[in-house]
């Protein structure tokens, strides 16, 4: 049930079931979900609180709403395995390799009436002469509600998802990006000791744990000699 007393809006957290229901299965592809009137009856809320909740689940892609028949799941889940998303350090100590951080800014911010705390690194490898080869540019949100006094953690030596486990038994689970094509700016090129403009590819998006709650928003810039691999597995085919 949706608690009234939380500082969550009431849509957001229908909207969290919504989508826990889709992604366990509960409403699978092509299944018509209960109407506005008969969500609005059980969850005790406004009409307009159930469309808004609704709109924000179509926009993101769980749902399609056909006129006059009702709102229908679109779903088709995939799943991806994006390598530093799986855990940087853990990746690389897993080949053997010795990762490498280099914290750029950390700071406090706001949005969307949540206080998080911004944290930006370089990410990489240490090679055999001891120089570090940086391979991304991570940019993380981290909502301080759910991770208090996170910002003690040295971030330049400490791994960020290891924290989250360990220091406060939350687990992130999957990643809702999207990959787009950017051009590289005076930052890009430092850290990836490149002297002239070129494309580079990013990733940005959110990163949830096992109950679907979002605990980070995520966008990670790939230097050009990156190792990437995406792996990606659909039970059903989409043309």
């Amino acid at each position: 049930m949706l608690n009234k007393n939380d500082p969550l809006p009431l849509y957001v957290q229908l909207q969290r079931i919504l989508k826990e229901d889709i992604l366990k299965g509960k409403y699978g592809e092509g299944d018509m979900i209960p109407s506005e009137t008969q969500l609005s009856s059980r969850f005790g809320i406004t009409r307009a609180t159930v469309r808004k909740a609704i709109s924000t689940l179509v926009n993101e892609g769980y749902l399609h709403q056909v006129h006059g028949k009702g709102t229908f799941v679109c779903f088709k889940q995939m799943k991806y395995n994006v390598w530093n998303f799986g855990g940087f350090t853990d990746y690389l100590k897993s080949r053997n390799e010795t990762p490498v951080s280099k914290l750029i800014s950390i700071r406090k911010t706001i949005a969307d009436g949540r206080e998080y705390l911004e944290i930006k690194r370089a990410r990489g490898v240490k090679k055999d002469d001891d120089r570090p080869l940086y391979l991304t540019i991570d940019a993380s949100l981290i909502p301080l509600d759910l991770f208090p006094a996170i910002e003690d953690h040295d971030f330049a030596v400490e791994s960020l998802y290891n924290i989250m486990r360990t220091k406060y038994d939350i687990h992130p689970k999957r990643a809702e990006l999207k990959l787009t094509c950017i051009q590289s700016d005076k930052l890009s090129r430092e850290i990836f000791s490149f002297d002239r403009p070129m494309p580079l590819l990013t990733a940005q998006g959110k990163v949830y744990d096992m109950n679907n709650v979002e605990v980070e928003r995520v966008k990670v810039i790939y230097g050009p000699k990156m190792d990437f691999n995406i792996v990606a597995n659909m039970d059903t085919y989409i043309p």
